[in-house]
């Protein structure tokens, strides 16, 4: 045993001499001097110094809470070799509980790496004291935290409060719910929130209860850490200035709280970091460096991320072409434009691109420190638009944006679109030329309008120049007389004179009576006009009419409107936008030839009809009688006023005052607008009646004029009743003629008969006479009748208004329910009859006092007591009146 102490202690003693354990100190470390602050609300840093002399030390950290030092956090931290410029250490740690919450403290001491048994003594405790009330500060309510603090989304926070002195925590609610409490320690309640949910700028609230009854409050925001910046890109126009790109990702929801800071940096360019705006940062190019390395750096107070790229100068520079601009002529244009930039000896290429065509032409060009560009159009349209713009590139690179296109337009060769509107003077012909430019886009500067007039005379072509001075009139008015003439109008403007239109007016001829047709037009489609195709028609057609709808042509220069059709067109459309409903327009086709211009046809429509305005003129009075009545009217079917097309005419009838709305009333329609009177037939004598005339279109009817009149009376069945006893007398005269000298002495000798003689009755050789004498006078009490009583009076179709027969066709009457007692006559009156013939009844008809309308029919009858006992023809009228009281033989 002896022997093996002694070998151990030979073999240290080795060591120790070799220095192999040297810079170890076996027996203890010195106790270690640092540094600690709270970083923010949830983060300690601690700083001390390590010693260069020691090799391979780990450090043991323990983080402790409360004033009892429990020991929440223990960590050991490795060092394999210090380095002596710097040999500062740093430890930041991260709390769950906000660190105003609790106290918390910090101690250090080494660890030897090779045997744990070596430690170093323990440091003293530093502590970072929470928030704690005292006589100077004293509280009404508990403290909440954290508050007013930006907490990353998704993530797991602790909410801590702390009650006044007198008080405990009872309850702490989280965005409205209550959450179980976790006892940190004296008067210090906490929970913990899992998976915290994104807020907007209002934040998420976070309340706190004592058990004195008091409770605070406070609103905590959620947001996300920085993302990394995706899309990065570089590039430069003239290699002066960079300009960097990228695509910030999520937009941020807290922007008035939480600012995320973009730094852009530069490697060996010895520029300094540059603050950036969210999506955009620019530099200036470093003259040295061909290759670039850009970092973007994006940093919030929940973290750090970016994006890095590298790339070659040449390889990001897009040159854009400045300051563009176009000279145009009639059918060519200079382009020219620049490039600003450090070019020099570099090979550059650009395009000219226009447009419509789309055409491109190329141009190369070695580049300099500034760069001036030139080229021709050729090949353009006179009076076009167009546009053009440039793209350039360093050669064999990419192509830098296309400048903003230039428009521009080509000078025009003024081609007027001339019309013209000709009126008949006493002496000669008034001819009003307008016209318009064919371009209706082109912003011409005009100075001012030549018109030439060319006519032929004895002494050959005589030409008048007439010069309009003011631009703003597009119109002049030229006296000519009965021959034709030549008019050409050119304009003056800024690139010289336009090319002269000519317009031909044909010698004078009385003008042919030509038909108008209507046209129907359509607020939809407009007008569709159609015509006879003109084999004359050489250089094509012109269709006139007036803006205004007047109705009429020729009408003012500035209402006149005119649209020209190719010689193999036969129609043309005009919009509904340009025409108003309720007006009648008037469309002249006039063919062109080589005489000029001539009408060949006429077309008259309206937009839309609409109701006519205008009342009619009734003639005053109308021409009656008795049954019929003979109503005219004056309209002007034909004025072109009218809304719409005059139809006809609509005439009311009706009995009465025409104001009276309980009289029925019968409607005629007259479909022919230029009949202007009707007769009605079948009316009552003595009545008043009322009629109503009014005018239609297709749209509708238009006012109503109405009069009222009355039938005359029939004074037929009073000649006929004075006339029948005029006529017996005169046809008894007739037949005693012959026996005048026998009547004559008969008389003398009834007046000459001696007085008091006898005298004879005369003896009446006729059997009326005896039926007379035989039946006697019979009285109404003799005859045995009932009354009649009217069951309907139904008028026929005819409102037949006359006694007729019963079988006369077309008149109707009422039937009658009655019975009538007869008394027969004797028959031995009739004994020496030769022919038996029916007894006679009388009846008596009772009417009450009303108003009532009966048409009655007589029935035909016989008596041997007329003439050849032949039958009495019946009559061919009716009669209607008002009857109490009638007899009538049977």
């Amino acid at each position: 045993m002896d022997q093996g102490l002694w070998l151990t202690c030979l073999i240290l003693a080795i060591i120790w001499k070799n220095g192999w354990c040297q810079g170890f100190d076996f027996m203890d470390f010195a106790p270690i001097k640092f540094d600690m602050h709270p970083q923010d609300h949830l983060h300690i840093v601690v700083n001390w110094t390590a010693d260069s002399a020691l090799q391979n030390v780990t450090y043991a950290i323990q983080v402790a809470r409360t004033d009892n030092f429990n020991v929440i956090e223990s960590v050991n931290i490795s060092i394999k070799s210090q380095n002596s410029e710097e040999p500062f250490q740093t430890w930041t740690w991260t709390s769950k509980l906000p660190l105003q919450c609790a106290d918390h403290s910090v101690r250090m001491r080494h660890i030897h790496n090779y045997n744990s048994t070596f430690v170093g003594s323990w440091s003293q405790w530093k502590t970072n004291s929470g928030v704690h009330e005292d006589a100077h500060n004293v509280w009404q309510r508990p403290q909440i935290f954290p508050s007013e603090e930006i907490l990353q989304e998704r993530s797991e926070v602790h909410f801590c409060c702390v009650a006044p002195r007198d008080a405990q925590v009872t309850s702490i609610i989280f965005n409205r719910t209550q959450y179980p409490l976790i006892n940190v320690g004296n008067q210090v309640k906490a929970i913990a929130v899992v998976n915290l949910n994104i807020t907007s700028e209002l934040g998420v609230s976070f309340s706190c209860f004592d058990s004195n009854g008091n409770k605070d409050f406070t609103s905590n925001f959620v947001t996300f850490p920085p993302q990394k910046p995706r899309n990065l890109s570089c590039e430069t126009e003239d290699l002066k200035l960079w300009s960097c790109r990228w695509d910030a990702g999520r937009p941020p929801n807290l922007r008035k709280r939480h600012v995320h800071r973009y730094d852009l940096l530069v490697e060996n360019s010895g520029h300094d970091p540059i603050r950036c705006n969210m999506f955009l940062c620019n530099f200036l190019a470093a003259s040295h460096l061909h290759e670039y390395n850009v970092t973007v750096v994006v940093t919030s107070s929940l973290g750090q991320n970016m994006e890095s790229i590298k790339f070659h100068a040449l390889d990001r520079v897009f040159p854009v072409a400045k300051s563009l601009s176009v000279i145009p002529d009639v059918t060519q244009a200079n382009v020219s434009w620049t490039i600003e930039g450090n070019f020099t000896n570099i090979p550059m290429v650009c395009q000219v691109q226009i447009n419509p065509e789309g055409n491109i032409m190329a141009i190369e060009q070695t580049g300099g420190l500034a760069l001036h560009f030139f080229c021709q159009l050729d090949n353009l349209k006179p009076s076009s638009q167009y546009s053009v713009k440039v793209q350039c590139a360093v050669s064999g690179r990419g192509w830098g944006k296309w400048s903003g296109p230039l428009f521009f337009k080509t000078y025009p060769l003024v081609l007027l679109d001339i019309w013209r509107s000709i009126q008949a003077l006493p002496s000669g012909r008034r001819v009003i030329v307008t016209w318009r430019i064919h371009t209706s886009d082109m912003q011409l500067d005009v100075k001012s309008y030549e018109i030439q007039l060319q006519q032929e005379n004895n002494l050959g072509t005589l030409w008048t120049n007439i010069t309009s001075v003011n631009p703003q009139v597009n119109q002049s008015e030229i006296l000519i007389d009965e021959r034709g003439c030549n008019i050409s109008v050119r304009a003056n403007i800024t690139a010289g004179i336009s090319i002269a239109s000519h317009i031909l007016i044909p010698p004078a001829k009385h003008s042919e009576n030509i038909i108008p047709k209507k046209v129907v037009g359509s607020v939809k489609t407009g007008f569709v006009l159609s015509w006879t195709e003109d084999p004359s028609a050489t250089c094509g057609y012109t269709v006139e009419w007036c803006q205004n709808g007047s109705g009429e042509l020729p009408c003012t220069p500035s209402n006149l409107r005119w649209e020209t059709v190719h010689k193999n067109n036969t129609s043309l459309s005009l919009k509904a936008g340009a025409f108003t409903g309720g007006c009648r327009y008037t469309f002249n086709v006039l063919r062109c030839g080589e005489d000029g211009h001539r009408v060949i046809e006429t077309h008259i429509g309206y937009l839309q009809e609409q109701s006519p305005t205008q009342f009619v003129q009734i003639h005053n009075p109308p021409v009656v009688t008795s049954s019929s009545a003979t109503i005219e009217w004056s309209f002007p079917e034909d004025d072109p006023q009218h809304p719409g097309f005059i139809s006809g005419y609509l005439v009311t009838f009706l009995k009465g005052h025409w104001s009276d709305q309980n009289h029925n009333s019968y409607n005629l329609s007259i479909d022919d607008p230029h009949r202007k009177s009707i007769t009605i037939n079948s009316l009552w004598e003595s009545r008043e009646y009322s009629f109503c005339a009014q005018p239609y279109t297709s749209a509708g009817l238009g006012p109503s004029t109405c009069r009222t009149f009355r039938t005359s009376p029939d004074y037929t069945h009073v000649w006929v009743k004075s006339s029948i006893p005029i006529i017996f007398l005169f046809g008894c005269c007739i037949l005693l003629w012959p026996y005048r000298k026998r009547l004559r002495r008969t008389v003398v000798e009834i007046f000459t008969h001696p007085t008091m003689v006898n005298r004879k009755v005369l003896e009446l050789d006729s059997c009326l006479y005896e039926t007379s004498e035989r039946i006697g006078s019979q009285t109404v009490e003799d005859c045995m009748c009932c009354d009649l009583e009217i069951i309907e009076v139904k008028p026929g179709e005819a409102e037949c208004k006359f006694l007729v027969y019963p079988n006369k066709a077309g008149c109707s009457y009422a039937p009658l329910s009655a019975r009538c007692c007869t008394e027969m006559i004797d028959d031995r009156v009739w004994d020496d009859d030769p022919v038996r013939e029916r007894g006679a009844s009388v009846c008596n008809f009772t009417y009450s006092p009303t108003s009532t309308e009966v048409s009655f029919c007589l029935s035909s009858f016989s008596s041997d007591c007329l003439t050849e006992s032949q039958p009495v023809q019946p009559h061919n009228a009716c009669t209607t009146d008002y009857v109490t009281t009638a007899g009538m033989p049977v």
